[in-house]
């Protein structure tokens, strides 16, 4: 086997041979300390590469060798070895079947709530004690460098959780409870069928001095920086390609032409892990806008504030709409800082770099889900408000990945992206191009700006329709 050298400690680099859609890959993974979600969304990126342009496709369940369904969060090296096969189930069309309550589960802890916190486990040893009890009673402590990021209110305090069995082998048990958690302490006792506490005698490394309590310090169950305000990024994401993954070398290059002043230095490492994650995510809905937009062939691809614009109407984010709360000149004032231009009227035919895509949708994330969110994304009354990176991370999976999900079950852009259909498009952009400019019009709707009215392409339409159907 391979080694990779960390510091003075060898390392085994393990390789999984993961099947996807009929095709078989090889996936490196360095040591291992990965979640599974890494390593699904990783396949994931590699399978859209290989089969571009269809859009990218979201997993939604990954199976070991036996057919067991892995977690989104357990460990690879916990829970495979060097050289297992695995397969990854990518989602087909917008959404997932009822009955797939298996995909469902695994949809809800990848992308959830609570996705970004780890599994807190209690267990009970049995020993020799024959005995099982029916519960944990604890009290947890989140770390103190961990507060400002998840309250003590919120995710700390009293606890009761119940103990289950669960299978790790023929006729083998363990007894554990598990609660969601981020860093921090808990002091714990057993509760027995007849409600009297007791401890488990066969842990007496968790068991405190007095010997009528339990204590663990729980710790971050992957790779992450000990300190939630890290001075420099040097941190191995979880998300990134340290310890074995692969990303897309036009991240960095993206990474570093971004400028986000405006984003706070502790925050940047932060954001870039969850940037990381969704790249091929959301470059892929990039590439989709840029089919229309200038010549193919060109240096560097752009799409057009006027796609930016339909992206966020179809999120339903813009003032005006039934839950919409984003002023349109805001996103303006963005584009101006984003790309140094005092002023840079009309608006709508500007273009944008993948660099600035990223920066508005960073912004937009900031916006909907941090600083004015819906209901369903609000804090409690006295709560603090959702940070960046959690706030950008919950926009793709709450409003991004569902509109992606629509874009790709709309045949019109099923068809476009057909070869065929792609060189037609490229022959024709040019007249294509001068076919809107001839049809746009001053707009009240839209500040003023040349676009082409629903008026305007409805007697187009019309009158197209009354040439095909006339007699030849």
């Amino acid at each position: 086997k391979k080694r990779q050298r960390r510091g003075r400690r060898p390392v085994l680099a393990m390789h999984l041979i993961v099947n996807c859609g009929g095709a078989k890959l090889e996936v490196p993974v360095g040591a291992g300390r990965q979640h599974v979600r890494w390593l699904a969304l990783v396949v994931a990126s590699r399978m859209h590469k290989e089969r571009y342009p269809h859009a990218f496709r979201v997993p939604q369940k990954v199976l070991n060798a036996e057919g067991q369904v892995l977690k989104p969060r357990q460990i690879l090296s916990e829970v495979l070895k060097d050289g297992d096969a695995v397969t990854v189930d990518l989602r087909h069309g917008a959404s997932i079947a009822e009955e797939d309550l298996d995909s469902r589960e695994w949809h809800d802890e990848a992308y959830g709530l609570n996705s970004n916190l780890m599994e807190c486990k209690f267990k009970w040893k049995v020993g020799g004690q024959q005995d099982i009890p029916k519960l944990v009673r604890g009290d947890y402590i989140v770390h103190p460098r961990w507060q400002n990021v998840y309250p003590q209110k919120e995710f700390g305090g009293k606890f009761e959780i119940q103990i289950e069995p669960i299978d790790i082998g023929p006729d083998q048990v363990e007894w554990v409870a598990s609660r969601k958690g981020p860093p921090g302490s808990c002091t714990y006792t057993f509760v027995m069928n007849d409600d009297t506490e007791a401890v488990c005698k066969a842990d007496p490394g968790t068991m405190m001095a007095s010997g009528d309590r339990h204590h663990t310090e729980f710790h971050w169950d992957v790779p992450i920086a000990p300190e939630p305000y890290p001075e420099i990024d040097s941190r191995p994401s979880t998300a990134s390609s340290r310890d074995g993954g692969q990303v897309d070398p036009r991240f960095e290059q993206d990474w570093e032409a971004m400028r986000i002043r405006w984003v706070e230095p502790f925050m940047k490492v932060r954001i870039k892990d969850v940037l990381t994650e969704f790249y091929a995510i959301l470059v892929d809905l990039f590439d989709s806008y840029a089919f229309m937009g200038l010549d193919l062939a060109a240096s560097q691809q752009t799409i057009g504030m006027d796609d930016f614009k339909h992206l966020v109407l179809n999120c339903g984010l813009l003032h005006g709409q039934p839950e919409g709360t984003l002023p349109w000149r805001e996103i303006c004032a963005w584009l101006e800082e984003a790309t140094s231009v005092k002023d840079a009227r009309p608006y709508l035919s500007q273009r944008l770099t993948r660099t600035h895509y990223l920066e508005l949708l960073m912004r937009t994330a900031g916006w909907c889900m941090c600083e004015h969110p819906r209901s369903s994304h609000a804090p409690e009354a006295g709560r603090p408000p959702m940070p960046l990176d959690e706030g950008l991370f919950r926009f793709v999976t709450d409003i991004l990945i569902p509109v992606m999900d629509v874009y790709d079950e709309d045949p019109i852009r099923k068809d476009a992206v057909q070869p065929e259909n792609l060189s037609v498009i490229q022959e024709q952009r040019s007249s294509i191009r001068s076919m809107y400019a001839f049809l746009a019009q001053p707009w009240p709707f839209c500040d003023g700006e040349r676009v082409v009215v629903p008026a305007t392409l409805k007697v187009v339409f019309e009158d197209v329709l009354q040439k095909l159907e006339a007699p030849p």
